[in-house]
C-alpha cells in the first residue's frame, strides 16, 4: 500500500515509505506551494484512510488547515481547488490496481509548474524545519454539493437509454446522482466499492463487462469511468468501443459545424490513430500532437486557445466548459450532443477507418535498458520504411509501473500483428 509518493499522477518520488519523516516532509513539500489551505479528497481504494490520515498529519504540523473532502472523483477536487484557491491533494492510483496509491497535488486548480514540483521534490529528499505551528481539521464532506452544482448546469433531458460503469470508483455515487436526472432509463454498473474493486474487470480500462451490459439490456450507448473519474470511454448500441479520441472527433465535429471550433485545430496525442488522422485532415480539422500525458495537452490547449483535446485514453478537456479531464462531464456532453443532433453515436464514425492498433505492456526490470537500445530503434526506423511511413510505432515507458509499452498501428491487422509481435519479442529478449 502507499507505493507511490509523487506530484504528477503518481511519479516523482516513488516508493516512499510511510514514515513519520515522510510524513513531514509532505507537509513541508506543501507549505511551499504557500497556501495555508489545502482540500485533500481521496478515491475507494482501501489504502485511502491510511494516507489520508497521514498526510493530514504533516500538513497540519506546518500550521496549514486541512479540508478534507472524503471520495470524490479528481476532477471534482480540482474543480474545487480552483474555486477555493486552495492546494489541492488527490489521493489516488487512477486507473492502476487497488494495491497501489499515490497522490496528485494541485495549486489552486493546476498541475505544479516544473519550478514548483521541483521544489516538492527537494524538500522530500532534504531534512525539515519544524515551524512549531498546527493547523485546525475542517470537515469538508458537504464541498461535492458545490461541484454537483456546477456539473448541473450541464444537464439536459435526453431520452436514451444509457449505461455507465463507475469502476467501483470516485464516481460511484456522483455519476448515478448525475445521470439519473438525464435518463429515466439509466442502468449503473461497477458502483459497488469495497476497498479491493476499484478498476477491477470494470471501468475504462477493462470495457467487456460494459458491452455485455449494453447488449444485454438494449441501451443505445454506454459510459466506462476509470478509478478517479477524470477518463471516460463509450461504446455503442452494439458494444463497439468508442475511445478517447473518437469522442474529441466527434465534439470536433460538432464544434465545427457550429463555427465554434477555434482555429479549426484539435490536441491529440502521439498514441492518435492514423485513420482519424486522415479523417480529420479530409474534414478540414488540423491536429497538434503531443507527448503522453493530459498535462501536455491541456498546456498546448492554453498556449495555442484551442476548443478540445486529450488522449484516446479518455482524458477530454473541452476548456470553455471546464480546464481539466472529467468523465462524467464529457460523458454529459456527448448525450447533450447526441440528443440535440438527433443522431447515435455510431453514426458519427460511418466514414471513419481507423486503422488496427494494439499496445503489448511488458513488465521489466530496467526500462532505461530498453529504451536505450540502439538494436531495437534502429529495426523500428527499417519497419518504417518497409511501410513507407503509413503506421505508428511506439515504444515507452509507463510512468507508473514497471512496464514498457508497445504500441504497433497499420492499416490492417495482419501487418499490424506481425510487427508487434516482432517488436514484443524483441523486447522481452534484451
Amino acid at each position: 500500500m502507499g507505493k507511490y509518493f509523487g506530484t504528477d499522477g503518481m511519479r516523482g518520488v516513488p516508493n516512499q515509505k510511510l514514515t513519520v519523516d515522510t510524513i513531514t516532509k509532505m507537509g513541508a513539500a506543501l507549505d511551499s506551494l504557500g497556501n495555508k489551505n489545502v482540500i485533500l479528497a481521496t478515491d475507494t481504494r482501501l489504502s485511502k484512510d491510511m494516507l489520508a490520515n497521514a498526510i493530514m498529519a504533516g500538513i497540519l504540523s506546518r500550521g496549514m488547515n486541512v479540508h478534507f473532502a472524503g471520495v470524490m472523483p479528481t476532477p471534482a477536487l480540482i474543480y474545487l481547488s480552483k474555486v477555493l484557491g486552495y492546494t489541492g491533494v488527490m489521493i489516488t492510483a487512477s486507473h492502476n490496481p487497488y494495491t497501489d496509491n499515490g497522490i496528485k497535488l494541485l495549486n489552486k486548480g493546476y498541475k505544479l509548474s516544473d519550478t514548483e514540483e521541483a521544489k516538492v521534490e527537494e524538500l522530500m529528499d532534504n531534512p525539515v524545519q519544524y515551524t512549531g505551528e498546527i493547523g485546525r481539521f475542517i470537515d469538508k464532506s458537504n464541498a461535492m454539493n458545490t461541484y454537483l452544482d456546477f456539473i448541473g448546469n450541464q444537464i439536459e433531458k435526453s431520452n436514451l437509454k444509457i449505461a455507465i460503469d463507475c469502476a467501483n470508483g470516485a464516481t460511484y455515487k456522483t455519476a448515478p446522482e448525475i445521470f439519473s436526472k438525464v435518463t429515466n432509463n439509466l442502468v449503473v454498473i461497477a458502483n459497488n466499492p469495497d476497498g479491493i474493486n476499484i478498476n477491477n474487470a470494470c471501468g475504462s480500462t477493462h470495457l467487456e463487462l460494459l458491452k455485455k451490459t449494453v447488449v444485454e439490456n438494449k441501451c443505445d450507448l454506454g459510459f466506462a469511468f476509470d478509478g478517479d473519474g477524470d477518463r471516460v470511454l463509450c461504446v455503442d448500441s452494439k458494444g463497439n468501443t468508442i475511445d478517447g479520441d473518437m469522442l474529441i472527433y466527434l465534439i470536433a465535429k460538432y464544434l465545427k459545424s457550429k463555427n465554434k471550433l477555434n482555429k479549426d485545430t484539435i490536441v491529440l496525442s502521439i498514441m492518435s490513430n492514423l485513420g482519424l488522422l486522415h479523417k480529420l485532415e479530409e474534414d478540414g480539422i488540423k491536429v497538434i500532437e503531443t507527448s503522453v500525458g493530459d498535462k501536455y495537452v491541456v498546456k498546448a490547449l492554453m498556449e495555442h486557445n484551442l476548443s478540445v483535446g486529450g488522449e484516446n485514453s479518455g482524458h477530454i478537456i473541452v476548456p470553455d466548459v471546464l480546464h481539466t479531464g472529467d468523465g462524467v462531464l464529457n460523458a454529459l456532453l456527448v448525450v447533450n450532443l447526441l440528443s440535440e443532433t438527433k443522431t447515435t453515436i455510431a453514426d458519427w464514425f460511418k466514414d471513419v477507418n481507423m486503422y488496427a492498433d494494439k499496445m503489448v505492456n511488458i513488465k521489466v526490470a530496467n526500462k532505461e535498458k530498453i529504451l536505450n537500445n540502439k538494436t531495437l530503434f534502429d529495426r523500428i526506423e527499417e519497419i518504417k520504411k518497409e511501410l513507407n511511413n503509413d503506421c505508428k510505432i511506439i515504444v515507452r515507458a509507463s510512468g507508473t509501473e514497471d512496464l514498457i509499452r508497445v504500441s504497433v498501428m497499420a492499416k490492417d491487422e495482419a501487418t499490424m500483428l506481425k510487427y508487434s509481435d516482432e517488436l514484443v519479442t524483441m523486447v522481452k529478449s534484451i
